[in-house]
């Protein structure tokens, strides 16, 4: 692998909550080596699949696996865990998501691994954190959401609170590992001994510091009010989605508040010979607009209405307006400006014999560029390379393990 942490090695125990963390290390140039139980783990088998019936390969995995090195090897064996102390003595990062206790229990905590390797930066993620009364609580990304606040900010304010797509708080959580994690190494790096550290982040406090940016944490300490839910628009600036005349949607901002972003705006309204009290003079008054926003609204649907979606976010550029087409998936596959910083990345796919694209990093480094180079692992693909080459087992060695299945 090349990247900046090029000559880094990584062992990923990581669950679903984590293994984004991984994949970002991998693409950064980490030689990340994901370690998996007998026959693989539960990601593989997360809809949906790939389309091909002799090959059933699960896209999530293809996503937050791709990078890495893939082996096999039960954790909760004796023999499991003494090959695994084995690895922690030639890696320099430990990911792990059990529950507070489980390995040191097992041996594999981060004081256990200490001894055999001081070096050793030990990155956790657990819902919660290691202590506290909800320590020991188990969560889903549903429940991070719901308990980090997120949730009670999402959606409109005359609906019940709903969580936002995908899986965000494990994304988030992810990045603030990963980040934590690669400051842990810095200052190993700089520090006398070169010690490791244990490096812990809680699912709630990852998604909790996001929460309070967008609720202003400081509205409810200095003022005592709660944000609530706001929708689509939330003064002074009046931000709203709207539909083009092809169906699709943009995102148009009006800034009632502010008099340099509204003439611009009656300027695009007078030209289109729209007929609307906004163009009265009343409306220059930001106090007034900010209490007629219904009418303001009316105006923009008017002009979005005559024009397709790629028509209208040009014009509206050209008017230096902020009109900005909201893209879906397919959107960002085709946009041309992550085209061209070469967000989308092919790799060569070996059992199915074709390449897979899939998103890179989404950060530029002079002169380390940040890359994946492999996709996702296949079940134990590269057993014998780590086994036999990193660890030096012998073939019976290795055969011993697979006929007891550790491996």
């Amino acid at each position: 692998m090349s990247g900046p942490l090029e000559g880094l090695r990584v062992i990923d125990l990581a669950g679903e909550s984590g293994v984004f963390a991984g994949r970002m290390l991998a693409e950064l140039g980490a030689d990340v080596i994901r370690v998996e139980p007998p026959g693989g783990d539960g990601i593989r088998r997360r809809p949906p699949f790939l389309d091909d019936p002799d090959h059933p390969e699960s896209l999530h995995h293809l996503h937050f696996n791709a990078g890495k090195r893939g082996i096999t090897l039960d954790a909760h064996t004796p023999r499991g865990v003494e090959v695994l102390r084995r690895l922690a003595v030639f890696a320099d990062i430990w990911l792990e998501t059990e529950a507070p206790g489980v390995m040191d229990a097992l041996g594999l905590g981060s004081v256990a691994l200490a001894e055999v390797n001081p070096a050793l930066v030990y990155a956790s993620l657990t819902p919660f954190g290691s202590e506290g009364p909800m320590a020991q609580y188990r969560a889903n990304d549903l429940v991070s959401v719901a308990m980090s606040g997120l949730m009670y900010l999402n959606g409109f304010p005359e609906d019940p609170p709903i969580a936002p797509g995908a899986e965000q708080a494990y994304h988030i959580a992810s990045a603030a590992l990963v980040a934590t994690t690669l400051v842990a190494v810095a200052g190993r790096a700089r520090g006398p001994d070169r010690r490791g550290r244990h490096v812990e982040v809680s699912v709630q406090d990852a998604m909790a510091m996001a929460t309070v940016q967008t609720a202003t944490a400081n509205f409810y300490t200095w003022h005592g009010r709660v944000p609530k839910r706001v929708g689509f628009s939330a003064p002074p600036a009046l931000r709203n989605l709207f539909t083009c005349a092809d169906g699709l949607w943009v995102s148009f901002v009006i800034p009632v508040g502010v008099g340099p972003g509204w003439f611009p705006f009656v300027e695009w309204v007078r030209d289109e010979g729209i007929d609307t009290p906004v163009l009265d003079g009343a409306y220059e008054d930001a106090a007034f607009r900010a209490s007629h926003t219904a009418e303001v609204e009316a105006a923009v649907q008017a002009i979005a209405a005559r024009y397709p979606r790629e028509q209208l976010f040009h014009e509206g550029q050209r008017r230096r307006i902020l009109v900005m087409p909201v893209n879906d998936i397919n959107d960002l596959h085709e946009d041309p400006q992550l085209r061209s910083r070469g967000f989308w990345r092919s790799l060569a796919h070996p059992s199915l014999g074709r390449e897979i694209e899939v998103p890179a990093a989404p950060y530029q480094y002079s002169t380390t560029p940040a890359a994946l180079e492999r996709c996702a692992p296949g079940v134990g693909e590269h057993n014998r390379e780590v086994y036999l080459g990193l660890l030096g087992m012998s073939e019976g060695e290795l055969a011993a393990l697979v006929a007891e299945g550790v491996v």
